[in-house]
């Protein structure tokens, strides 16, 4: 049974990627801007992207696995697709991690320093990520 992941005829999976991408790299700017001129607004703006993007980025996941999964997707690199998943997939369970702990310790310099250094840890994984999906597209294409 092949499953039905697009919306108006576009892929599902690339659709929503984009949005916890650009949530989650702005992150770490407003991190270092809450640092330096205060917790507010920047601590709030900082959270509610990283909350965005845990939650689409879920779906993301799920809908990419999906995908992956199918027996129609011949002749893709699977071990290329898999590097893509597991490097998302970790960036997503970073800030996860980052949210949880976030919600459970107070704000202070330090902490405020440690969940920057979880942003960019994240960031890493993610443009990691983004590079491997990125070379999945493009390798299909030119196989077309």
């Amino acid at each position: 049974m092949k499953l039905k992941l697009r919306v108006f005829d576009v892929p599902l999976h690339p659709l929503l990627v984009h949005f916890p991408i650009a949530f989650w790299l702005v992150v770490p700017v407003l991190d270092i801007a809450a640092l330096y001129a205060g917790p507010d607004p920047w601590w709030t703006l900082a959270q509610a992207a990283t909350i965005l993007g845990i939650a689409i980025g879920a779906a993301s996941i799920v809908v990419g696995l999906l995908e992956y999964l199918q027996p129609s997707l011949v002749g893709i690199d699977l071990k290329l697709a898999a590097r893509h998943g597991i490097r998302t997939s970790l960036a997503w369970c970073i800030f996860t991690a980052k949210t949880v702990a976030a919600s459970l310790l107070p704000i202070a310099g330090w902490s405020m320093i440690s969940y920057l250094a979880l942003d960019l840890i994240g960031c890493v994984l993610l443009v990691q990520g983004v590079y491997f999906g990125t070379r999945q597209v493009y390798q299909q294409l030119e196989e077309e």
